[in-house]
């Protein structure tokens, strides 16, 4: 984002000119942390805290609003960068957080730098001025969730016309708020004799300057104004008593003066100028014609024109705001309301220089619509890649809705925004015929509708089919479509069952800090898939390590879907506290996040481990929510979320409920079974199970086992082991069942699955038993039969079995971790080194199936070993 170094510019505080206002100076003291300025226009609250800042004793970051900052992102970008001049990297690495995501929560940034400002002992304030100007309700919240949380060292300056949307109250009550209003900047009776006789020279008498400060009430601008057209009248007493009005009607009264007092060049030259918002000579000779602009720009300073320079250069100036509606309304009435040539003018200089969002808005004022169409077309692709599709798609409804639909790429990218937002009611505007053979919306057209066949129908061959026409043809400036895509395929390829050609697509990307955070998800979501679960872990586990180091400990929204992948993974292993932690903080971080594919998918796998908590009344409650969100996403998700649904309902003893849910999802009978009707299906076997029902079971997973041997799909692949075996065990077959669970444990025994096992219940643990006897059993799974309801003479006997793998050394090592002994303490009480000490708690945590200290020492005192 291109930003204006010219409103960081602190204006320049001119005593030859200025009365001191350093009793208002003083009125913002040291002792609070947020002072509020507000009065109406021309009362004179810059030119205040102009003074106040050159003359403060620590730095002063400023940013002078306009209306073009009434946007969250560009607002919090000025804000960052102001504060970067004041403290380096602190304000860079939000600057950097704000522009790096799509969909960044503001909220976290904040965090982020309010714990690094808090870590920070330099003292420094912040003034934004004409906050007025800011009515973002999203700037609003948040500025108030950054002032609640405002750390000792910063103060912030709210300065403005009007009352900020803000609940001050609270800060009120706390005495945390200094409040400088229009009475407080009242010029008083010395101060406007200061300034009319002392600066200005105007020899008035006392009578005079009291009138005409009580006709302008000490109003600041009303007494500049005033001095401009006194300096040349004769009977000066004679003018003051005939000046009477309100504000409005003074300043109109005023203008009339300053203005017909002026060249009639240099009135044309001011009427035309006040068209844009800020100018330099070169923007002013193409706006008004006149080749001096640049003599006439320094000659409005030198005459006090309500000029405001915004930089040390004096190259780029803006009049005073209330100046400026004036010298508006005068040019309006003179050219009869008719201003659009001089945006012409200034459309076409700032495109010419480079300043596109600025020539767009004069685009959009001198009506010039299919100009202003054409440049963000032209820049379409950066603006989503660089500021997502918030941003684009307020440029976008400021145009004709015509006019963006009859341009290539700007319909493009509405329909695609619309899509986002759940919505294909416009993707028919794709087809309209004069926009046959442009590659652009041939691209976006298969987007569209590979995005239908994944979310809406789950018609994932189609949708691989569209997306691989879509990367043929679209072209490559549209970097960031092209990655949503590339995305798309892979996922699709995944749901589809082709997770051999999805790995192999994801894992020539290069994996390292610098990954986007959609492919680590894509391709943590594809190693589960291929049962590679300690794989995904750990991958999972470096890619949150990678956005901490990026964003800090408060990641972006993006980031949910990792935690609730490593929650689902450490239910799995049975570390159900852990799995519940990361959910939770899954939910946490994509708590304010508009995917509703998150939500559903979230409270899935937050219902699973609930569940495998047994606290099954919140297992439904997460469970019906994810439905909920399901229902109005896609259809393949109702169908996902129900099959987990159906399995808590069997593990609560509700059969019937089960059975009525597998009704709803349809005929299992088809011999043919898709791949994303996996779960749905072997939930449906886990019915047939409970009701002796075992010869559809063996015809579908002996169906899923063929398809899935030898292709990588061993997650899949080992839960048809576990129901085969459970099938021939309802068959009283148990020699077959123990030869399929044998082949479940090869599955099994390398990444540690668990849950697999425990979620089948009591059928399960007799097979497990019976694996024991028959010492197939993996030792990792052992333990877990020592709590299923056995005799105090069974778990004695297995107790003692799983005590004998440890020897004596193990068991004081695990009883100083017990201390909270480091590896160091270990190795001068046992007389050992340092490197042995490691080498035996690896052999501990691999007995005991953990990766930390703490899960050893609980699993130690659960199994009796300490």
């Amino acid at each position: 984002m291109q930003l204006l170094k010219t409103k960081f510019h602190i204006p320049e505080f001119k005593t030859s000119s200025s009365v001191s206002r350093k009793r208002m100076s003083s009125l913002l003291g040291e002792d609070c942390s947020i002072a509020l300025v507000s009065a109406p226009a021309g009362f004179g609250k810059t030119t205040m805290l102009s003074e106040w800042a050159h003359n403060h004793d620590f730095p002063v970051a400023w940013v002078s609003l306009e209306s073009s900052e009434n946007n969250p992102m560009v607002f919090w970008c000025y804000l960052f960068t102001a504060m970067d001049s004041v403290l380096g990297p602190r304000g860079q690495k939000a600057l950097s957080q704000i522009t790096s995501s799509q969909s960044l929560s503001i909220e976290t940034i904040l965090i982020g730098l309010i714990n690094d400002l808090a870590d920070d002992d330099r003292v420094f304030s912040l003034v934004l001025d004409d906050y007025h100007v800011i009515s973002h309700q999203d700037i609003h919240k948040s500025m108030e969730f950054f002032l609640d949380h405002l750390p000792r060292n910063m103060r912030i300056i709210l300065s403005g016309r009007d009352e900020p949307r803000l609940c001050l109250s609270k800060f009120r009550i706390s005495g945390k708020l200094r409040e400088i209003r229009a009475e407080d900047l009242r010029f008083r009776d010395d101060e406007a004799e200061q300034l009319l006789n002392g600066i200005h020279g105007l020899a008035l008498g006392k009578t005079d300057v009291l009138s005409l400060k009580k006709k302008t009430e000490g109003w600041a601008a009303g007494l500049a104004l005033a001095i401009l057209s006194i300096k040349d009248q004769q009977d000066k007493h004679a003018f003051i008593e005939a000046f009477t009005g309100s504000h409005r009607l003074v300043l109109d009264y005023l203008m009339e003066e300053v203005l017909s007092g002026l060249g009639q060049d240099m009135r044309e030259f001011m009427l035309k100028v006040s068209t844009v918002d800020r100018f330099c000579p070169s923007l002013c000779r193409a706006i008004s014609g006149y080749d001096d602009s640049a003599r006439m720009v320094k000659e409005m300073e030198a005459n006090n024109l309500f000029l405001i320079p915004l930089d040390d250069q004096r190259q780029w100036f803006r009049f005073h705001h209330l100046f400026r509606e004036v010298l508006l309304k005068a040019l309006r009435e003179r050219v009869c309301g008719d201003i659009r040539p001089f945006h012409v003018n200034a459309f076409i200089w700032f495109r010419d220089h480079g300043y596109e969002m600025e020539a767009f808005n004069h685009g959009i004022l001198a009506e010039q619509f299919d100009e202003a169409a054409n440049l963000l077309a032209d820049h379409a692709p950066e603006q989503f890649s660089e500021y997502g599709g918030f941003m684009l798609n307020q440029l976008l409804s400021r145009l004709p809705s015509d006019i963006v639909f009859k341009n290539p790429d700007l319909c493009s990218y509405q329909v695609m925004l619309n899509v986002m937002a759940g919505s294909f009611e416009r993707a028919p505007l794709l087809y309209q015929d004069h926009f046959k053979g442009n590659p652009t919306v041939q691209g976006f057209k298969s987007l569209i509708q590979s995005y239908y066949y994944f979310y809406r129908s789950g018609e994932f061959e189609k949708c691989i089919e569209e997306i691989s026409v879509m990367l043929d043809v679209l072209p490559k400036k549209h970097v960031t479509v092209r990655e949503m895509g590339d995305l798309l395929l892979c996922l699709s390829l995944r749901y589809n069952g082709e997770i051999e050609t999805a790995y192999e697509r994801m894992s020539s990307i290069p994996w390292d800090e610098n990954i986007p955070v959609l492919k680590a998800i894509s391709y943590a979501d594809i190693l589960m898939g291929m049962g590679k679960i300690d794989s995904a872990l750990v991958f999972i586990t470096k890619s949150i390590a990678w956005g901490k180091a990026r964003y800090g400990e408060n990641l972006v929204s993006e980031y949910a879907y990792l935690y609730i992948q490593k929650g689902s993974i450490l239910r799995e292993k049975n570390q159900v506290d852990d799995a519940l932690k990361a959910c939770r903080h899954g939910l946490y971080l994509g708590r304010n996040d508009d995917y509703i594919e998150f939500v559903f998918i979230g409270n899935m796998e937050y219902a699973r481990a609930l569940a495998a908590n047994h606290d099954y009344a919140e297992a439904t409650k997460a469970i019906n929510r994810s439905l909920a969100a399901a229902r109005s996403s896609a259809t393949w998700g109702v169908n996902l979320t129900a099959a987990y649904k159906i399995r808590i309902e069997l593990a609560k003893g509700n059969i019937a409920r089960a059975e009525a849910l597998v009704k709803d999802l349809g005929d299992f009978s088809a011999q043919e079974i898709p791949f994303y009707t996996s779960n749905e299906t072997l939930s449906f076997c886990r019915l047939c199970l409970c009701k002796k029902q075992t010869k559809q079971v063996h015809d579908i997973t002996d169906t899923m086992i063929c398809e899935d041997e030898g292709r990588k799909r061993n997650a899949r692949l080992l839960e048809c082991y576990v129901l085969k075996a459970l099938a021939f065990q309802v068959d009283q077959r148990m020699d077959e069942a123990l030869a399929f669970l044998e082949k479940a444990f090869t599955l099994s025994a390398r990444d540690g699955y668990v849950r697999i096992f425990l979620d089948e219940g009591e059928p399960m643990m007799t097979l497990l038993k019976q694996a024991r006897k028959r010492n197939i059993l993996p030792d990792y799974l052992k333990p877990y039969l020592l709590s299923t309801g056995h005799d105090h003479k069974d778990r004695t006997v297995m107790i003692h079995e799983f005590k004998e793998r440890f020897n004596e050394r193990e068991i004081d090592i695990l009883k100083l971790m017990k201390k909270g002994s480091s590896n160091k303490m270990i190795a001068e009480t046992l007389f050992l080194s340092v490197h042995t000490v490691r080498w035996y708690a690896s052999r501990i945590f691999a007995k005991l199936n953990v990766k930390r200290r703490g899960e050893a020492v609980v699993h130690a005192e659960k199994y009796d070993l300490i």
